[in-house]
């Protein structure tokens, strides 16, 4: 797969879960499906991860699946980790120490999100 596309898959792959989880909210669980959700993911290239956080709304849902242009912005959130050879990110990734600590703090603190 062409890296070019890890971000837009992640996007719809979001949509899509959030999608899935209102619906057993409502017929496995009987509850309300929920408005919005904070979406989470993580691309790999080789070891080096970009972390990405979306909020999808039950509107934007809605819109992708009727194949409409939503009216209302959806903000994606990109974090690559600063290490210390950025021109080299991709090529080294996490084996350098001191790029794997760099990394592993960026997954520490990217936990929070994850529910």
């Amino acid at each position: 797969m062409d890296s070019s596309d890890t971000e837009p898959q992640l996007i719809a792959e979001a949509i899509a879960a959030f999608a899935a989880n209102n619906l057993t909210h409502q017929q496995t669980l009987g509850q309300r499906p929920l408005d919005s959700k904070v979406m989470v993911g993580i691309v790999m290239k080789g070891t080096a991860p970009t972390f990405y956080k979306v909020e999808v709304t039950a509107a934007l849902v809605t819109t992708v699946a009727g194949g409409v242009y939503p009216e209302a912005q959806t903000t994606v959130y990109a974090h690559i980790p600063n290490i210390p050879r950025p021109n080299r990110r991709w090529r080294e990734g996490m084996r350098p120490l001191d790029n794997r600590a760099v990394i592993m703090s960026c997954y520490e603190a990217f936990e929070r999100f994850v529910d």
